[in-house]
Formats: structure tokens, C-alpha cells, sequence
């Protein structure tokens, strides 16, 4: 009897770990977004990113969630590059950008814009960021003020979301799914097709109509291939959280604050806290959104980007 369960957790186990190493294969993001694809080294990694468009540089860098890419800017990439030259980046851990089983923090993501506008775009770039990734850039913008000149953040966290350490618990929920299998089998859970239309659903979109079939599948590829799951569990164990509340008044740019009037898990009683604590910055709500404006509302949100940093 003994032999017989440990052959049959045994089984379990290779079986487990024979369908994360399937799921793993499962691609990478189509790149969808057009323009022209480039890659980017940065610390001995390659990061991925496309552009189009003449004029004044706009860099577009994207939220941070399982299946995260630029692919998030489907609805304003080739539409802003009529005026701008538009860049969209995949950070690293990505889409299209490599996927290192790095432990990720907050200077990561702070340290790769820096970089990339500083060595690829140059200074006084245009900023359009979302959600955590508006907070992690916010280090950046007050040590580098020059290499940016006016900033767009969407339903930024930092002001009473995400804004705290994770301390042990978060140590523990990364020990999770850094492990081999029990981790792969929760962060593939995670990146379901269930799973991914579950959050874009109930979290990310205020009309459930615009989470089609086609949006589940680019979120999904991009949640998946060798290394997808490290970015992530980061972020879901909390150490990619950042205060801002002695940075943010120290920002020097003109900076426009764009909510989704339907955000629950970034709520509009944050975007007080930011307005309220730099005069430089002017609030813009979106009716019918959620977190993603710039997809719900992408015609509005589009014209108030380009009437705010063409102004």
C-alpha cells in the first residue's frame, strides 16, 4: 500500500510537471502592435520594443500583471504615432522581452526606462505609464528630470495601493511560486484563459463586452513561454510595491492624472492624494472605464494625450 501511494504521487508529480513544461511552450506574443520591432540591450538582457511615427518622442510602457506587454496599447500605438514618435517597450520579463528568473523590484522597472530613454530614445521624451508601472517610474522622473518632459500616468498606484512592503508574508507567497512545479501549477492557474478573462472582467475593464476572444488569446500567449512566471510572482508577492508620498511632490513635470471613473482596485479617491500633492498635475476622468482608459475610452483618452503634450 505504501508503494502503491508513493507511485501514485510520483505519477502525480511527473504528471504535473510534463504539463507546466506544455503550458511553458505555449509561444510568445504575437507582435501585434505593427511599426517597426526592435530590441534593446539592457544589463545583459534583450528587451523588446516597436516604433512609429515622426515628431517628439512618446515612450509607452505598460502595466504590470500576469501576461503583461505593450500589446496593452493596441488602441493608441498606431493612432498617436500620427503625431508623435512612439515607442512601446516590453519590460523585462515581458512579452517579447526576455524572461530572467530574476527576483524583480521596484528599481528594475525604474532603472530599464531610465536606461532606455537615456542610451536608445534620448532626452526629453514623453511618458505615457500605467497603474504599478506609473509609481515604479516616478523614482526615475525626480533623479533624472532632464531625460523626461511631460508624463501621462493612468490610475497610478503608490498613494494608498500597492504602497507598502510585503514583508515575510510576500516572502513566502514568492517562495511558492518560485518553486519548480507547485509554482509553475499556480502561475499557470493563474494565466488560464479562466483566469486571465476573470481579471480583465471583474478587475481591469468596466464593459465585460471588450474582453473579446481575441484579447484573452494576446494576453495569454504573453503569459506564457520559459520564464514568464518570475515578473509576475513578483508582483503578486508584493515586492514590486512602492510609496510615493516623499517622491510624488518632488516630481518637476507637467504630468496628466487619468482615471478610469469605474476603477475599483486603484479607486478615484486616490487620484485626490496625487492631485492634491504636486500642482503640477491635472486630473482627467474617464467615464464608462476602469483601469484601462486608454482601451475603453481609447478615441477620448487619445485626443487628451495629444491636446495635453502637443499644448
Amino acid at each position: 500500500m505504501v508503494r502503491l501511494k508513493a507511485a501514485v504521487a510520483a505519477g502525480a508529480v511527473g504528471g504535473l510537471w510534463a504539463l507546466n513544461k506544455r503550458l511553458e511552450a505555449g509561444g510568445r506574443a504575437a507582435a501585434g502592435l505593427g511599426g517597426e520591432a526592435r530590441r534593446f540591450r539592457w544589463r545583459n538582457h534583450t528587451l523588446a520594443y516597436s516604433v512609429a511615427g515622426e515628431g517628439e518622442p512618446l515612450l509607452l510602457v505598460h502595466g504590470v500583471y500576469a501576461g503583461a506587454s505593450s500589446l496593452e496599447f493596441r488602441e493608441n500605438f498606431e493612432e498617436l504615432s500620427g503625431s508623435f514618435r512612439v515607442y512601446a517597450l516590453d519590460l523585462l520579463g515581458c512579452g517579447l522581452s526576455e524572461k530572467p528568473g530574476l527576483r524583480y523590484e521596484p528599481e528594475d522597472v525604474a532603472a530599464q526606462v531610465e536606461d532606455f530613454v537615456n542610451e536608445e530614445v534620448g532626452a526629453g521624451v514623453h511618458l505615457v505609464a500605467s497603474s504599478l508601472t506609473a509609481a515604479l517610474v516616478v523614482p526615475a522622473a525626480v533623479r533624472s528630470p532632464k531625460l523626461f518632459k511631460k508624463l501621462v500616468l493612468v490610475c497610478p498606484t503608490g498613494y494608498g495601493t500597492l504602497d507598502r512592503p510585503s514583508g515575510r508574508v510576500g516572502d513566502t507567497i514568492l517562495g511558492l511560486f518560485r518553486a519548480p512545479i507547485l509554482g509553475d501549477t499556480l502561475y499557470h492557474a493563474l494565466v488560464s484563459r479562466v483566469g486571465i478573462r476573470y481579471y480583465l472582467e471583474k478587475m481591469a475593464y468596466h464593459e465585460p463586452a471588450h474582453v473579446t476572444d481575441d484579447v484573452v488569446e494576446d494576453y495569454h500567449r504573453a503569459g506564457h513561454g520559459p520564464g514568464s512566471k518570475h515578473f509576475p510572482a513578483s508582483f503578486v508577492a508584493g515586492k514590486l510595491n512602492l510609496g510615493v508620498a516623499d517622491l510624488w511632490p518632488r516630481v518637476p513635470h507637467k504630468s496628466l492624472l487619468c482615471w478610469g471613473q469605474e476603477a475599483e482596485t486603484v479607486p478615484l479617491s486616490d487620484l485626490g492624494n496625487f492631485a492634491r500633492n504636486n500642482p503640477r498635475s491635472e486630473p482627467r476622468v474617464f467615464r464608462d472605464a476602469a483601469l484601462l482608459p486608454y482601451v475603453e475610452r481609447a478615441a477620448t483618452f487619445n485626443e487628451e494625450v495629444r491636446r495635453f503634450l502637443s499644448g
